[in-house]
């Protein structure tokens, strides 16, 4: 894959990640955060700061990853 590639998209696995497990992961962890890098786990926190601390522990501060809510329903914010 070339780095242009990556670069137009760099969390496109971990989203398709997310997703694929979204329905598993709803009874167990509704409105936590989940750490993805790759298919990889960093784990399941309560608050976005705790993920964030989490993600950086796990996969270090040059690496991307994901920290997403789990939600039953993607929220919606409206800015004027």
């Amino acid at each position: 894959m070339s780095s242009s590639m990556i670069e137009a998209d760099p969390l496109k696995n971990e989203l398709a990640f997310h997703e694929m497990k979204k329905r598993e992961w709803l009874n167990r962890y509704l409105n936590q955060y989940v750490v993805i890098a790759d298919e990889q786990i960093a784990g399941f926190f309560m608050d976005y700061e705790a993920a964030f601390k989490a993600g950086i522990q796990a996969f270090g501060i040059g690496r991307l990853f994901l920290i997403k809510q789990i939600c039953a329903a993607e929220p919606v914010y409206v800015v004027y």
